[in-house]
């Protein structure tokens, strides 16, 4: 039994070394131009719903999704948030060499609850192309910050995308103006 024990605690610390080893020698991948394995993108997704669960806090939205709100939810995810995460009725996302790729939300809308997407926004998600977005829009002519609304605007957007009014889900579909 006790070498097995230490059989055991031997595996479970040798793997996490060698790991550590591995990448201080650049022996570890870091390149963009090929598919991340499988098991890495597991661990990123993992961790990310991991701390988004453990540090976003659980808020209601406060944008209602009105058709008003909706239609202001497409200008600004057309005007700042398609570049990367695509828009409607393109066979892929418009996205060009991010890795890892951004999730394609105009054909698969997210599935998170609205507090996680607002968090991810704000404060943007490491080791991906997904900048914080806290303060970018600054203040109105009021002194108020108009970045937490907006955020929450984007948001109402992504988490009705399934069901938009014939309206909003027109001007969604719309082609952008060049």
């Amino acid at each position: 039994m006790r070498r097995f024990l230490l059989g055991m605690v031997a595996g479970v610390v040798a793997v996490p070394i060698a790991i550590f080893v591995c990448g201080w020698f650049g022996l570890l991948s870091t390149t963009a131009n090929v598919a991340a394995p499988a098991w890495e993108i597991a661990f990123a997704h993992r961790a990310l719903d991991a701390a988004a669960a453990r540090r976003a806090p659980r808020v209601t939205n406060p944008v209602a999704p009105t058709e008003a709100n909706l239609l202001a939810g497409v200008k600004l995810f057309k005007d700042g948030c398609a570049g990367c995460h695509g828009l409607p009725d393109a066979k892929i996302s418009t996205t060009v060499n991010l890795y890892p790729d951004a999730p394609y939300f105009a054909g698969y809308p997210p599935t998170e609850p609205d507090w996680q997407l607002y968090w991810f926004v704000k404060y943007g998600v490491r080791y991906s192309a997904m900048f914080a977005w806290d303060k970018q829009w600054g203040k109105d002519s009021a002194g108020r910050d108009l970045t937490d609304e907006r955020i929450w605007t984007v948001v109402t957007l992504l988490k009705h995308l399934d069901s938009l009014p014939p309206a909003v889900d027109t001007e969604w579909h719309a082609k952008p103006h060049r």
